[in-house]
């Protein structure tokens, strides 16, 4: 790996609720994501347009075009069922539930953290 390869989790963000979870990573040159079933996309930084990190991703997603196609992508692990039932049992006083709230904070804070890596290695794609 070179000082400008990263990779971290990503999800792809598709409609409204579904999210899609993956991996992306920028190595030797080439931009990355892929599921547990399909490479989504695997192109040369040159084929990388429109970057942007919209203020309400908090600093944890980006949209991107990759070969002319678009894609948004979070960083930040989606809100899932199991923290919707941990909020309300947390309510209730479960230390378990309470946990699992409060890995939440842990996914934001690692989302942004990556956020940040990935600003700064496609800044030079943004708004091209």
């Amino acid at each position: 790996m070179t000082a400008a390869d990263y990779a971290s989790y990503a999800w792809r963000l598709e409609g409204a609720t579904r999210s899609i979870p993956g991996w992306m990573d920028l190595q030797s040159g080439r931009l990355r994501f892929a599921t547990p079933e399909e490479i989504v996309f695997d192109v040369p930084l040159a084929e990388i347009t429109r970057v942007a990190f919209p203020w309400y991703y908090f600093g944890g997603g980006v949209k991107l075009r990759a070969a002319g196609r678009a894609y948004r992508l979070s960083f930040v692990r989606p809100n899932g069922a199991e923290y919707a039932v941990a909020r309300a049992g947390a309510a209730l006083g479960s230390v378990a539930a309470l946990s699992l709230v409060a890995s939440k904070a842990a996914d934001i804070g690692d989302g942004r953290s990556a956020g940040k890596t990935w600003r700064r290695l496609l800044g030079g794609a943004a708004r091209s």
